[in-house]
């Protein structure tokens, strides 16, 4: 169980300035473009930069604790908006953003399975990341993600070095499930 690909999904900082070639990309994007949705609206919008001058447009965007994503071949900004999103009457939950993040499931999966990294990010400006990639105001930035191939952790920061050092947990599973009710301490 332990090399299945949800375990070896990791969110390391440490990329190769390696070019990822575009077979394999076209393999990733196929994959992430039959993710599930509700209604099967499809409501993600996956800017993906790649060219030197945008990604330098990108980085300028990105907050400081996330520079180790400079070294990324590839950046990813996830946009959608909510006139394509599923709506019921009597629920007002954001389904275009339960979809993106399905979305980015596979495409974090898909990275895994082609021997690449990726790692989503929330530290961005969004004004600014709407300007340097052209995105239109009616669409959210959901998030932002660095895709490449894994580098070692010599290749960080003493800074962003014990983040990738440190062992990774999860929460108990008393603390997530429950079953038949809403069972959990409040």
């Amino acid at each position: 169980m332990e090399d299945s690909i949800f375990f070896r999904r990791e969110s390391k900082r440490s990329f190769l300035d390696k070019p990822v070639p575009e077979d394999v990309l076209a393999r990733i994007w196929e994959r992430v473009r039959w993710s599930p949705s509700c209604n099967n609206n499809q409501p993600w919008r996956f800017v993906v930069v790649t060219d030197p001058a945008q990604h330098k447009r990108f980085m300028e965007c990105v907050s400081r604790g996330n520079q180790w994503a400079d070294r990324a071949p590839i950046l990813v900004a996830i946009c959608a908006r909510q006139k394509d999103d599923y709506t019921r009457d009597d629920d007002p939950v954001m389904y275009y953003q339960f979809g993106c993040g399905l979305a980015v499931m596979s495409l974090l999966l898909a990275s895994v399975q082609e021997g690449l990294l990726g790692h989503p990010m929330a530290g961005y400006d969004a004004a600014k990341l709407h300007d340097a990639l052209d995105i239109p105001s009616e669409f959210h930035v959901i998030c932002i993600i660095a895709l490449g191939y894994p580098g070692s952790i010599e290749l960080l920061s003493e800074r962003d070095r014990p983040k990738d050092e440190a062992p990774r947990t999860r929460k108990p599973m008393a603390e997530i499930l429950c079953r038949d009710r809403f069972s959990f301490a409040t």
